[in-house]
């Protein structure tokens, strides 16, 4: 699969005139395309990416379906949930998670992102903390509910070794009855 991909990567190289170099599925630590991230509205929050096929293909729809029926319990834990497929996969999805278009399949061969029995785009899910890094990888084409299932998993460990706190971007607390006091005459 690895040669596959990499010959795929430097034949989209070659055919773009650009330098692409891809990372080959992202792991557990690593940081997700902060391009990609910013694109979505999602950069500094907790978030969970799904890639996908078609808005249309049986367990396509069902994993969409089981993310949009579990949207509440992502969304009330601050984490937004994104999928992602390719402009041919886009038929039209009514779901709670926002669904966004990879122009020529970019983010996922960037990536590395490998195709599922060499035809089919790759159903990977990444869980991603609010500095842009990997904090679970699940790939498996055939068990769509699957991913919902470990993403939540990963979002409820990751609350609670964060004592319940988002691990995005919060401001911090400040106390307006000090910066009151600052301004009134005595």
């Amino acid at each position: 699969m690895k040669i596959f991909a990499i010959v795929s990567a430097a034949v989209l190289a070659a055919s773009s005139n650009a330098l692409v170099i891809p990372t080959f599925s992202l792991k557990v630590g690593d940081a997700f395309p902060s391009t990609a991230l910013s694109k979505w509205g999602i950069k500094g929050k907790t978030s969970v990416v799904y890639f996908y096929g078609a808005d249309d293909a049986p367990s396509c729809k069902k994993e969409n379906a089981l993310f949009s029926e579990t949207w509440s319990e992502f969304s009330g834990k601050g984490v937004a949930v994104v999928g992602v497929r390719n402009s041919k996969g886009a038929k039209g999805a009514s779901v709670s998670q926002k669904l966004v278009v990879d122009e020529d399949d970019e983010i996922r061969n960037l990536i590395g992102i490998p195709k599922d029995l060499f035809v089919l785009g790759g159903r990977e899910t990444y869980v991603i903390n609010g500095k842009g890094n990997v904090e679970m990888v699940y790939n498996d084409q055939f068990g769509p509910e699957k991913h919902v299932d470990l993403a939540l998993a990963k979002v409820n460990e990751l609350k609670a070794s964060n004592g319940g706190k988002s691990s995005g971007f919060e401001l911090p607390a400040f106390d307006l009855e000090g910066i009151k006091s600052i301004f009134q005459k005595d």
